[in-house]
Protein backbone atom coordinates (compact mmCIF):
# COMPACT_ATOMS: atom_id res chain seq x y z
CA UNK A 1 0.00 0.00 0.00
CA UNK A 2 1.13 3.64 -0.83
CA UNK A 3 0.11 4.69 2.98
CA UNK A 4 2.33 7.27 4.21
CA UNK A 5 5.14 7.78 1.33
CA UNK A 6 5.34 11.30 0.29
CA UNK A 7 8.27 10.84 -2.42
CA UNK A 8 7.62 10.59 -5.84
CA UNK A 9 10.62 9.62 -8.34
CA UNK A 10 9.24 9.48 -11.75
CA UNK A 11 10.94 7.64 -15.05
CA UNK A 12 10.82 10.26 -17.91
CA UNK A 13 10.61 9.24 -21.31
CA UNK A 14 7.72 7.16 -21.39
CA UNK A 15 5.89 8.28 -17.99
CA UNK A 16 6.05 11.75 -18.54
CA UNK A 17 7.05 12.39 -22.22
CA UNK A 18 5.82 9.62 -24.87
CA UNK A 19 9.10 9.51 -26.31
CA UNK A 20 10.31 6.23 -26.70
CA UNK A 21 9.12 5.93 -30.21
CA UNK A 22 11.15 9.33 -31.53
CA UNK A 23 14.41 7.76 -29.54
CA UNK A 24 13.67 4.62 -31.62
CA UNK A 25 13.54 6.83 -34.87
CA UNK A 26 16.65 8.53 -34.18
CA UNK A 27 18.89 5.14 -33.32
CA UNK A 28 17.40 3.57 -36.40
CA UNK A 29 18.72 5.97 -38.85
CA UNK A 30 21.67 5.51 -37.35
CA UNK A 31 22.00 1.91 -37.51
CA UNK A 32 20.29 1.90 -40.65
CA UNK A 33 23.41 4.36 -42.22
CA UNK A 34 25.56 1.77 -40.69
CA UNK A 35 23.72 -1.60 -42.42
CA UNK A 36 21.47 -3.05 -40.29
CA UNK A 37 18.14 -2.32 -38.50
CA UNK A 38 17.17 -3.43 -35.02
CA UNK A 39 13.35 -4.64 -34.62
CA UNK A 40 11.71 -2.08 -32.27
CA UNK A 41 10.28 -5.74 -30.64
CA UNK A 42 13.99 -5.91 -29.55
CA UNK A 43 14.97 -2.77 -29.29
CA UNK A 44 12.18 -2.36 -26.41
CA UNK A 45 14.57 -4.76 -24.29
CA UNK A 46 16.99 -1.83 -23.54
CA UNK A 47 14.58 0.67 -22.96
CA UNK A 48 14.93 2.22 -19.31
CA UNK A 49 18.58 1.75 -19.48
CA UNK A 50 21.65 3.73 -20.06
CA UNK A 51 23.25 4.69 -23.27
CA UNK A 52 25.95 2.41 -22.49
CA UNK A 53 24.05 -0.58 -21.96
CA UNK A 54 22.41 0.41 -24.96
CA UNK A 55 25.31 -0.01 -26.87
CA UNK A 56 26.23 -3.15 -25.02
CA UNK A 57 22.31 -4.94 -25.96
CA UNK A 58 22.18 -3.45 -29.56
CA UNK A 59 25.94 -5.42 -30.26
CA UNK A 60 24.19 -8.46 -28.32
CA UNK A 61 20.84 -8.82 -29.83
CA UNK A 62 22.35 -7.57 -33.97
CA UNK A 63 26.12 -9.35 -33.83
CA UNK A 64 27.23 -5.61 -35.13
CA UNK A 65 29.88 -3.58 -33.13
CA UNK A 66 29.49 -0.25 -33.12
CA UNK A 67 32.85 1.44 -32.69
CA UNK A 68 33.29 5.25 -32.03
CA UNK A 69 30.34 5.39 -30.32
CA UNK A 70 30.70 9.17 -29.23
CA UNK A 71 30.47 9.80 -32.85
CA UNK A 72 26.99 7.39 -32.85
CA UNK A 73 26.08 9.55 -30.29
CA UNK A 74 26.66 13.22 -31.35
CA UNK A 75 24.82 11.53 -34.91
CA UNK A 76 21.63 10.44 -33.35
CA UNK A 77 21.44 13.59 -31.28
CA UNK A 78 20.94 15.21 -34.48
CA UNK A 79 18.29 12.84 -35.49
CA UNK A 80 16.33 13.41 -32.59
CA UNK A 81 17.13 17.23 -32.62
CA UNK A 82 15.19 16.86 -35.96
CA UNK A 83 12.24 15.20 -35.17
CA UNK A 84 11.90 17.21 -32.01
CA UNK A 85 11.89 19.79 -34.18
CA UNK A 86 9.08 18.28 -37.09
CA UNK A 87 7.00 17.02 -34.24
CA UNK A 88 7.56 18.32 -31.31
CA UNK A 89 8.00 16.70 -27.46
CA UNK A 90 4.96 14.56 -27.03
CA UNK A 91 3.18 15.07 -24.36
CA UNK A 92 1.48 12.87 -22.08
CA UNK A 93 -2.16 13.94 -21.44
CA UNK A 94 -2.67 14.87 -17.87
CA UNK A 95 0.77 15.17 -16.61
CA UNK A 96 1.18 19.06 -16.37
CA UNK A 97 -2.17 19.27 -14.61
CA UNK A 98 -1.33 17.04 -11.97
CA UNK A 99 1.99 17.70 -11.16
CA UNK A 100 1.02 20.40 -9.12
CA UNK A 101 -1.85 18.98 -7.58
CA UNK A 102 1.12 16.39 -6.14
CA UNK A 103 3.19 18.88 -4.90
CA UNK A 104 -0.10 20.90 -2.93
CA UNK A 105 -0.61 17.66 -1.91
CA UNK A 106 2.76 17.90 -0.14
CA UNK A 107 4.41 15.25 -2.23
CA UNK A 108 8.30 15.57 -2.99
CA UNK A 109 9.19 15.01 -6.82
CA UNK A 110 12.35 14.14 -8.21
CA UNK A 111 13.23 12.37 -12.14
CA UNK A 112 15.54 9.85 -12.01
CA UNK A 113 15.45 8.80 -15.58
CA UNK A 114 18.59 6.99 -17.49
CA UNK A 115 18.87 9.78 -20.16
CA UNK A 116 21.87 11.66 -20.00
CA UNK A 117 21.72 15.21 -18.09
CA UNK A 118 21.09 17.47 -21.36
CA UNK A 119 18.89 15.52 -22.59
CA UNK A 120 16.38 15.67 -19.60
CA UNK A 121 16.70 19.64 -19.24
CA UNK A 122 15.75 19.76 -22.85
CA UNK A 123 12.82 17.20 -22.84
CA UNK A 124 11.03 18.72 -19.42
CA UNK A 125 11.84 22.30 -20.69
CA UNK A 126 9.95 21.09 -24.03
CA UNK A 127 6.88 19.43 -22.01
CA UNK A 128 7.08 23.09 -19.30
CA UNK A 129 7.09 20.51 -16.15
CA UNK A 130 10.76 21.23 -15.30
CA UNK A 131 9.99 23.69 -12.48
CA UNK A 132 7.66 20.70 -10.48
CA UNK A 133 10.81 18.75 -9.63
CA UNK A 134 13.12 19.20 -6.36
CA UNK A 135 16.05 17.05 -7.88
CA UNK A 136 16.83 15.99 -11.54
CA UNK A 137 19.12 12.98 -11.41
CA UNK A 138 20.31 10.82 -14.25
CA UNK A 139 21.34 7.03 -13.99
CA UNK A 140 24.38 7.80 -15.85
CA UNK A 141 26.23 9.08 -12.65
CA UNK A 142 25.74 5.96 -10.96
CA UNK A 143 28.01 2.49 -11.56
CA UNK A 144 25.46 0.58 -12.74
CA UNK A 145 21.85 1.65 -14.73
CA UNK A 146 18.87 -0.32 -14.29
CA UNK A 147 17.47 -2.62 -13.77
CA UNK A 148 19.99 -1.98 -11.35
CA UNK A 149 18.90 -0.28 -7.99
CA UNK A 150 21.83 2.16 -7.88
CA UNK A 151 19.69 5.45 -9.56
CA UNK A 152 16.53 5.23 -7.53
CA UNK A 153 18.97 4.65 -4.43
CA UNK A 154 21.14 7.54 -5.19
CA UNK A 155 18.40 9.90 -6.21
CA UNK A 156 16.35 9.15 -3.01
CA UNK A 157 19.66 10.00 -0.71
CA UNK A 158 20.63 13.18 -2.71
CA UNK A 159 16.72 14.01 -1.59
CA UNK A 160 17.72 12.41 2.46
CA UNK A 161 14.96 10.21 2.15
CA UNK A 162 14.46 6.67 3.10
CA UNK A 163 14.19 4.20 0.52
CA UNK A 164 10.63 2.55 2.15
CA UNK A 165 8.90 6.25 1.52
CA UNK A 166 9.69 6.30 -1.84
CA UNK A 167 7.27 5.53 -4.94
CA UNK A 168 8.72 5.06 -7.57
CA UNK A 169 6.50 6.08 -11.28
CA UNK A 170 7.73 3.91 -14.10
CA UNK A 171 6.89 2.43 -17.98
CA UNK A 172 9.65 -0.51 -18.24
CA UNK A 173 10.83 -3.74 -17.30
CA UNK A 174 14.26 -2.09 -16.24
CA UNK A 175 12.97 0.38 -14.42
CA UNK A 176 10.14 -1.52 -11.98
CA UNK A 177 12.77 -3.96 -11.29
CA UNK A 178 15.39 -1.60 -10.54
CA UNK A 179 12.36 -0.41 -8.33
CA UNK A 180 11.82 -3.49 -6.45
CA UNK A 181 15.44 -3.95 -5.97
CA UNK A 182 15.54 -0.58 -4.73
CA UNK A 183 12.74 -1.13 -2.00
CA UNK A 184 10.71 1.00 -3.22
CA UNK A 185 6.80 0.61 -3.71
CA UNK A 186 6.39 1.37 -7.71
CA UNK A 187 3.62 1.61 -9.86
CA UNK A 188 4.00 0.75 -13.07
CA UNK A 189 2.25 2.48 -16.22
CA UNK A 190 1.62 0.90 -19.55
CA UNK A 191 2.90 2.92 -22.37
CA UNK A 192 2.03 1.54 -25.99
CA UNK A 193 4.69 3.88 -26.75
CA UNK A 194 6.71 1.88 -24.61
CA UNK A 195 6.21 -1.66 -25.87
CA UNK A 196 4.43 -4.41 -23.96
CA UNK A 197 6.93 -4.55 -21.44
CA UNK A 198 7.13 -6.53 -18.60
CA UNK A 199 5.52 -4.89 -15.40
CA UNK A 200 5.02 -7.79 -13.32
CA UNK A 201 8.06 -6.47 -10.88
CA UNK A 202 5.69 -2.93 -10.32
CA UNK A 203 3.32 -3.14 -6.75
CA UNK A 204 0.24 -2.23 -8.55
CA UNK A 205 -0.20 -1.19 -12.34
CA UNK A 206 -2.14 1.31 -14.24
CA UNK A 207 -2.87 1.95 -17.81
CA UNK A 208 -2.66 6.09 -17.99
CA UNK A 209 -1.08 8.54 -15.70
CA UNK A 210 -4.46 9.99 -15.00
CA UNK A 211 -5.33 7.13 -13.13
CA UNK A 212 -2.22 8.29 -10.18
CA UNK A 213 -4.49 10.90 -9.46
CA UNK A 214 -6.81 8.66 -7.76
CA UNK A 215 -4.01 6.91 -6.28
CA UNK A 216 -1.97 9.72 -4.70
CA UNK A 217 -4.34 12.41 -4.43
Amino acid sequence: MIGNRKTLLFDMDGVLVDSEPQHYQGWEKVFNRLGFSIPWDIYKGCIGSTLGNMFSFVEENTGHKLNDTDSLLAEYKENLEKILKEEGVRKIPAVKRLLPLFREKGYRMAVASSSPMKEILNTLEGAGITDCFELLFTGESVPRPKPAPDTFLKCAEKLGEKPENCIVIEDSRNGTLAARRAGMYCIGIRNPGSGDQDLSAADVIIQTFDELEDLLL
